[in-house]
């Protein structure tokens, strides 16, 4: 994989601040919908406290640095779903009527 320069912002002292500031806010609590998990879990644990960026930034700092694109998710949601959600763009999921849970599924449109 290429090496992303923007990575070097997570070793920064205004990253680790604003971190644990969104921690608080979020009660260090999943804010992935439905989970509620409590974040006191370490390192590879599912219940590791991880912040998330909801608008992949890409190393624009305004958007990295934005208290208002971060959420708080345990390391289970945000290693799977949320990245997954980035990615492509959606939510996978459906309804029992096999209809999509996203609105902005392509299914949906």
């Amino acid at each position: 994989m290429a090496e992303r320069p923007w990575r070097k912002l997570y070793c920064t002292k205004a990253w680790a601040k604003l971190r644990q500031a969104t921690l608080v806010r979020d009660g260090f609590t999943c804010q992935w919908p439905g989970c509620g998990k409590l974040l006191t879990g370490s390192h590879h644990q599912h219940n590791a406290p991880v912040v998330h960026h909801k608008t992949d930034h890409k190393g624009d700092r305004t958007l990295f640095f934005d208290p208002g694109n971060l959420e708080s998710l345990c390391k289970e949601h945000h290693d799977q779903d949320a990245q997954r959600q980035t990615h492509r763009g959606y939510v996978s999921g459906h309804d029992a009527d096999g209809r999509p849970l996203d609105p902005d599924h392509p299914w949906s449109r």
